[in-house]
């Protein structure tokens, strides 16, 4: 982004240099002579002077303007990320960000997990506006009239947090706007298990120094979701001395609002002053009933076949920065202070029975997490030298929450036990970081950059235990990275890319604190849980290389193979402690390697033939690779790493009617989590397509309907040991969800 202001303000410095000298040579003469033989009140000599005015201001302005609109940022950085536009976001009518990112190139969805190299987990780091998302924050309600573009960011950047192992995802919000902005959206979304309502307006403008964006939206609908399981015991002969299934159905109603306004001011000086706020508020019910049926052997007592619960939410978010830029010394300081407060509720009702309500348990817990951050970062970010962009900054927070557990349990008739449980956690963070850009030549440029970071966890845990639960941990990284891009001479649009990153994974704070859940009914797919305050932070040293072809009209060829070699890798074991429950607690264990390869093209049909001018196509393949040295092979893939996945896509425009299709693919298999555990993955194939029609400028309809091959979402997990092997398969049915859009502007 520097080099990206430094060159656009070099060019349009050299066109206002070089573009009025140019017509000041010619027109001098001319006008030197007009002034000597004109006398007040020549009419045809005024005429003259106003057209040749004109002509000039004409001709720097179509200057200045062509050489700021040549930029290309995935073409024009060092540091290599592929954006994705407002137009390209809204394209389908997505109301979520996840269906919008599964069509993106080198980018996977699992559920609502985002991936990147097939990686998830905490591995793909996800920034909103180059920061963390506040505590609470749903990416649920972040929807695409929200958002600006998107970058997916390959390599890291020291100006950005360096927990990116397999990359960024930076959502860029709306901001404030240089023109009028007035319009309102109503959409609607339906499948056989679920219906949507939404309705969202932005309303922009700039007043004088003042510029102001508002942007509001509200959401509704009803979702009901069904699974069928099974699980079963086989002994190592192959008998099954246990099985049985289980049904479960339910379904639940939600509304929100989010509201985000934002302010900006622009003194003479230059300074500018920005307020930014955001709310988010939701509610949500859920109830559901689970029956189980044994079919063969009996189980562990209790054994609760009938299961009857509800859950009544909500969350509420706030959050805002005032951020102040001030030229400095020659240079720019960017400075800007946070805060982020949530609060989230659950209360989770549940009653279970054994066979023919011969025991019955009753739990009643309520759930609140309070949380609060606050925050400051601090860049300056200067020119020096001849091609040299250097920055260097400061970022810090602490966040705070409290969780509170309301307990309340019951079997049978017996007196009822009250608990309540509090975990009050705090992360305290600090980091600074430098860098700078070289624009050696036109061919040439390199980014070299190191950036520190500290991590503190400090965190109480009051219930269960006799005595409180503390504890501390520290870790800090520091991390190089370098980049290099190479543009072959001659215009061919040719260029090759080299990174170099020294990147890690924090531990969670649920990692790292001692205190215990404990599940209802204890199994080998249904365990407790429990942290390890001594986890250190997996580091991982990258190597990306890429190659770009850039083509005429926006054709492209892309080839991209990276390298992760990652130290001190957490995995969660699971293990049966001295009182017989299964337990799940996170060690560190050894050593990972991905490596990936990733192909891109797209191009506008006329390129390929005049009959396919009206078309555009696109497409992307991804191949990953991974092995942990604590797993034993075949499958031992990292954080059950997607290992294939594709995208291919086609738009047709023809007049005010523009429709287009995109299939996503990923390819599924089994994964070795463990020596005995092991899960498969579903090979999905997701097809999506949309309508658009312009009636006029001012209202445009879109129709869109995504998993149009009614892809459905089947699970099989297996525990495999000397005493003999246990199998859970699942299955939940999936259908095509149809949706309208309006778009009106005023």
């Amino acid at each position: 982004m520097i080099l990206k202001q430094h060159r656009i303000a070099a060019a349009v410095h050299l066109a206002l240099l070089t573009l009025p000298a140019g017509a000041l040579a010619q027109t001098a003469p001319a006008a030197s002579a007009e002034a000597v033989s004109a006398k007040p009140g020549d009419k045809q000599a005024d005429k003259q002077a106003d057209k040749q005015a004109k002509k000039d201001a004409a001709i720097s302005t179509v200057e200045v303007k062509g050489a700021a609109s040549n930029y290309d940022p995935r073409r024009d950085d060092t540091a290599s990320k592929t954006v994705l536009n407002a137009e390209e976001i809204r394209k389908y009518g997505d109301d979520n960000i996840y269906d919008v990112l599964k069509r993106a190139p080198g980018v996977t969805v699992t559920g609502k997990t985002l991936r990147m190299r097939g990686l998830g987990a905490g591995y793909t780091q996800i920034l909103v506006n180059g920061d963390r998302p506040p505590p609470g924050f749903n990416m649920d309600t972040l929807t695409p009239d929200q958002i600006e573009r998107i970058e997916i960011i390959r390599a890291a950047s020291a100006e950005y947090s360096m927990q990116a192992i397999a990359g960024t995802i930076n959502i860029v919000l709306k901001k404030v706007t240089a023109k009028a902005q007035r319009d309102l959206r109503l959409s609607a979304f339906r499948s056989q298990q679920s219906r949507n309502l939404n309705a969202g307006g932005t309303w922009a403008d700039k007043k004088g120094k003042l510029s102001y964006f508002l942007n509001a939206f509200l959401y509704g609908g009803d979702n009901a979701f069904t699974s069928r399981n099974a699980e079963s015991f086989a002994l190592p002969s192959g008998e099954v001395v246990q099985a049985r299934r289980s049904a479960y159905d339910g379904s639940g109603s939600y509304r929100g609002a989010v509201f985000f306004p934002r302010l900006s001011w622009k003194f003479d000086d230059g300074d500018e002053l920005n307020v930014s706020g955001g709310i988010q508020s939701n509610r949500n019910t859920w109830g559901g009933a689970s029956h189980t049926e044994n079919l063969v052997g009996s189980f562990a007592r209790p054994d609760y076949i009938e299961n009857l619960q509800s859950s009544p939410g909500g969350m509420t978010t706030m959050q805002g920065e005032v951020g102040w830029i001030a030229k400095l010394a020659g240079g720019k300081l960017d400075l800007k202070v946070s805060a982020d407060r949530n609060r989230n509720t659950n209360d989770s009702y549940s009653e279970m029975f054994t066979l023919g309500r011969a025991q019955r348990l009753l739990r009643d817990w309520d759930s609140i997490d309070r949380g609060h951050r606050y925050g400051l970062k601090a860049k300056y970010t200067r020119s020096l030298f001849d091609g040299h962009s250097l920055a260097a900054g400061l970022d810090t927070s602490v966040q705070e929450n409290e969780q509170t557990r309301d307990r309340h349990d019951q079997l049978n008739q017996d007196t009822p036990t009250h608990i309540i449980e509090t975990f009050t956690p705090r992360l305290t963070r600090l980091a600074g970081f430098a860098q700078d850009e070289w624009s050696i030549d036109k061919q040439l440029s390199v980014y070299l950059g190191a950036r520190w970071e500290g991590v503190q966890t400090d965190s109480e845990a009051v219930g269960t235990a006799a005595a409180p639960i503390v504890t501390s941990s520290r870790s800090h990284v520091l991390s190089p990275v370098a980049q290099t891009l190479y543009k072959f001479p001659g215009g061919s649009g040719r260029q090759l890319r080299l990174a170099y990153t020294r990147t890690y994974k924090a531990p969670t704070i649920d990692q790292l604190t001692a205190r215990r859940y404990e599940t209802a009914v204890n199994t080998r797919f249904d365990p407790d849980s429990s942290g390890n305050p001594d986890l250190r932070p997996e580091l991982a040293n990258g190597l990306d290389i890429t190659y770009e072809h850039f083509l005429k009209d926006g054709a492209m060829l892309s080839a991209s193979v990276s390298r992760r070699a990652i130290s001190d890798y957490i995995r969660t074991r699971l293990d049966i402690d001295a009182n017989g429950r299964w337990v799940y607690r996170p060690i560190n264990d050894g050593d990972a390697l991905v490596r990936s390869l990733q192909l891109e093209a797209k191009t506008p049909g006329k390129l390929l033939s005049d009959a396919l001018s009206a078309f555009d196509l696109r497409a992307s393949f991804s191949r990953n690779w991974s092995r942990v040295s604590a797993v034993p092979g075949p499958d031992n893939r990292l954080d059950g790493q997607t290992s294939m996945s594709a995208t291919a896509g086609i738009d047709y425009r023809k007049g005010d009617l523009t429709l287009g299709s995109s299939l996503s693919w990923q390819k599924g298999g089994w994964v070795r989590i463990s020596e005995a555990q092991s899960q498969f993955q579903q090979t999905r194939r997701d097809l999506d397509a949309y309508l658009l029609y312009k009636f006029n400028p001012r209202y445009q309809l879109r129709v869109s309907a995504n998993n149009i091959l009614g892809m459905d979402n089947p699970s099989d997990r297996i525990y495999q040991d000397a005493s003999g092997t246990t199998r859970e398969t699942g299955f939940s049915p999936g259908s095509v969800r149809v949706g309208a859009n309006l778009e009106m502007k005023f």
